[in-house]
Order: C-alpha cells, then structure tokens, then sequence
C-alpha cells in the first residue's frame, strides 16, 4: 500500500512540474519523542501458556515513550525525488511482568523488570511535492535495521536476584511523512513523523525472544543544509 502512496506522490509531483528543492546533497539532524506500541502482554502470555513452571500473572510497559534523535544525509536526483540515510535512536522504555510459580519454592512469584534500547541505520526512496516555493510535503518508505539492546533484570521465584541481556537486529519496513519549510536557500526546516514497523523479535522462551513492537512511532523537528545552493 505504502509502494502505491510513494508512486501516486512521484507521479503528481513530476506531473505538477514541482520544484520542492535543487538536486544536489544535504545534511541533517533532528530531535523528537518516540512512542513504542505495548502488545507485550499477550506475548508473554502466550510464550507461558503451556509452560509447566511458571504462570503468566501481568506484563506491561512501565513506560511507552522517550526522547529520541536522528542524523541523516540525502541526494535529490531530481527536485521532486531522492534517497536519505541516516541513524536514528529510539531511546529506552522499560517493561514488568510477573509470573507465579508452579512448584514450591522460597517465593512464589518471580517479578522482572526489563528495559529495550533501540537505534539503527535507516535508509528511504522520497517523494517531495511543493505546495508553494517555500513549503514542501514529503512521502518516504523504505528500510530500518533495528539494534535491539534488552536488559532484564529483577526477582526469581526462588527470592534470588535475576539477571539477563541481549542483543539482536532485524532489518524492517520504515514509512513516514514531513513537513518541509525552506527558511533559506541552503537552510530547511523540517517536521517529520516516522512509523518502524515489527521492531524486535516476539516474545518466547529462548534467549532471543524479548518481545516485539508491532510498530514504534517518532515525531521530531529537524534542521537541515544543503550544499551547493
């Protein structure tokens, strides 16, 4: 659907004559507050429906938002079309669940506290479509390979303390739209909103199951220079 968007976006943009910009490269940053889906409580409770140990009790986000910030470098090949890189960090959130034990030990409940890092390299196909010669809309889609740094930590059911960390990557699909306002000629400014999809690997009993998040959304305003203008 979002390959439609982008075409249907390209196909106006170059019908209309747009002049969102001069080809050439640019360079930019920006900061903003990154808001993860919370699906983690079925998962969990999914991972322990069978499992004879343990019983599922309750599992959460402790939180589902934080700052986050990107760096990013592009090349319009034409006004209306380009290619953008960059990296971008979608900060921590944290997570708790609880699980009862099945076989009689010290304590009966084990209490876990987890906490997800996410960042990585991104790259998208834009369209930019002028809507005067100062402002511009932007329609991207592309790839986001998500470094998914997970620390668990917390309460066995046995009273010891429990520890545990991973990592893993998994390159998925990225979309988002922007705003775009031409302050100078080699100075925008620009308001973007990015939704990465199925970041992470979803919950299971194995090390490399620490929960999924169906999609994480990151609104930033962001600065950006263009060479040879």
């Amino acid at each position: 659907m979002f390959k439609k968007l982008l075409c249907a976006t390209l196909i106006c943009a170059g019908a209309g004559a747009a002049q969102a910009g001069d080809p050439g490269f640019y360079v930019g940053g920006g900061i903003g507050q990154s808001r993860y889906d919370d699906n983690l409580t079925g998962q969990i409770r999914s991972a322990y429906a069978n499992y004879p140990d343990y019983s599922f009790v309750s599992g959460q986000l402790t939180d589902d938002s934080d700052q986050a910030w990107k760096l990013f470098g592009g090349y319009r090949f034409l006004p209306w079309l380009g290619v953008e890189f960059g990296w971008v960090d979608l900060g921590e959130v944290g997570s708790n669940y609880v699980l009862h034990s099945q076989v009689p030990l010290t304590n009966a409940n084990a209490n876990i506290f987890g906490l997800y890092n996410i960042a990585g390299a991104s790259g998208t196909v834009f369209g930019e479509l002028d809507f005067n010669d100062r402002t511009s809309g932007i329609l991207r889609v592309g790839l986001y390979n998500a470094q998914v740094d997970y620390d668990e930590t917390g309460t066995g059911a046995d009273g010891q303390p429990h520890r545990f960390s991973n990592s893993n990557s998994d390159t998925k699909l990225t979309y988002g739209l922007g705003f775009n306002v031409r302050v100078t000629p080699n100075w925008d400014v620009r308001l973007d909103w990015d939704r990465y999809t199925n970041v992470g690997r979803r919950f299971d009993l194995g090390d490399e199951g620490n929960g999924r998040f169906d999609h994480i959304d990151f609104v930033s305003m962001n600065l950006a220079y263009r060479f040879g203008q």
